[in-house]
C-alpha cells in the first residue's frame, strides 16, 4: 500500500511541475496530403518512467488516470493551436483512456472547454479510444462516448486487432475512424496472412461507413500493399517522424524514397489571453 500511495504522489508531481510535453506524428492520405496529427505524450526530463506508455499503466494502476488523461490532453490541444493548426485543415487525434470515461471524478465538459479555450473546432478533434483493459460496463462507456460524438468530435477505435473487445467494440461505439494495429501493417508485403486480415477489416470498416488508417507503416512497400487495399490514411517513421513542430506537407518523394517533412515554425509556448493558468480540473487526490 505504502508503494502504490508513493507512486500515485510521484504521478501528482510530475502533472503538477508539468513534465509531459507533446510531439506531433503525422497522418497521411495517399496522395501526400496531411489530414490530422496524434498528439504523443513525452517526457521533458527524466521521470523514472521507460516510456509515457509505462506512466500511464502505472496511473491506471494507482487511480490517476483521469488526472493524467486531462493533463495531457490539454497539453495537446493547447500546443496545437500555437501551432499546425492555427496554419493549416488539419485535424488532431488525441488519446483518451476508456478508464477515464468509466471514472467516478470523470467530469463532462472540461474537454469542451479546453477546445472553446484554445479556439479549435470540436470536428476538427478525432478522440482515439484503445481498450488495452476489459470493459466491464458496455452501456455506460457507450453513453460516455455519445456525449463526445453529440457536442461534434469525431471517434477513432486505435489499435484494433490487439484490444480486449475487438469487433464487439467496434459494433457499439460505430467509430468514424478504425486504425489497423501495427502488427499487422508491418511486413503485410511478406506476411499473407496479415495481409489478409488488414483486407478483411477493410472491406469491414467500409461496408460500415469507416474509414481506415494504417498504422505503423515504416516501409515503402508496405505503404505500397496497404494503400492497394483501399486504406484511406497512412501512419508511421515512413511518414514522418513525431516531432515539436510539425510541419505543412509530405515531400514529392513520397513513393520513391522514405518520407520527409518540411521544417515549420516551432510552434509559440503562449499567447495574449492564454487559458494556461488555473486547471478546468482537479487532481485526484489533492
Amino acid at each position: 500500500m505504502k508503494n502504490i500511495k508513493h507512486e500515485r504522489d510521484h504521478i501528482l508531481d510530475i502533472i503538477e511541475n508539468d513534465l509531459l510535453t507533446v510531439h506531433f506524428q503525422p497522418v497521411c492520405s495517399a496522395n501526400r496530403e496531411v489530414f490530422g496529427y496524434e498528439a504523443l505524450s513525452r517526457f521533458k526530463y527524466g521521470t523514472g518512467y521507460q516510456s509515457a506508455a509505462k506512466l500511464f499503466e502505472a496511473a491506471i494502476r494507482t487511480e490517476t488516470i483521469s488526472s493524467l488523461d486531462m493533463y495531457c490532453r490539454e497539453n495537446a490541444i493547447r500546443e496545437a493551436s500555437n501551432g499546425f493548426m492555427r496554419q493549416e485543415n488539419a485535424c488532431l487525434f488525441i488519446n483518451i483512456c476508456p478508464e477515464t470515461l468509466l471514472s467516478p471524478t470523470h467530469m463532462a465538459g472540461i474537454t469542451d472547454e479546453f477546445a472553446d479555450c484554445w479556439d479549435i473546432p470540436k470536428k476538427k478533434i478525432i478522440l482515439e479510444i484503445t481498450e488495452e483493459t476489459a470493459i466491464r460496463n458496455y452501456s455506460l462507456f457507450n453513453e460516455a462516448v455519445s456525449y463526445y460524438r453529440d457536442k461534434g468530435y469525431r471517434i477513432a477505435l486505435d489499435d484494433f486487432g490487439t484490444g480486449y473487445g475487438g469487433l464487439k467494440m467496434l459494433s457499439i461505439i460505430r467509430p468514424d475512424f478504425v486504425k489497423i494495429d501495427s502488427h499487422f501493417i508491418q511486413q503485410i508485403d511478406k506476411d499473407f496472412v496479415s495481409l489478409a486480415v488488414v483486407d478483411a477489416i477493410t472491406v469491414l470498416c467500409h461496408r460500415l461507413g469507416m474509414k481506415v488508417i494504417a498504422e505503423g507503416i515504416e516501409r515503402r512497400d508496405e505503404f505500397i500493399f496497404a494503400s492497394g487495399l483501399g486504406i484511406e490514411f497512412f501512419q508511421g517513421y515512413f511518414i514522418g517522424m513525431p516531432a515539436p513542430a510539425p510541419a505543412g506537407s509530405v515531400k514529392r518523394g513520397f513513393f520513391a524514397e522514405r518520407c520527409g517533412l518540411r521544417r515549420s515554425a516551432a510552434p509559440l509556448r503562449g499567447r495574449p489571453g492564454s487559458c494556461r493558468g488555473p486547471r478546468f480540473y482537479t487532481l485526484e487526490g489533492r
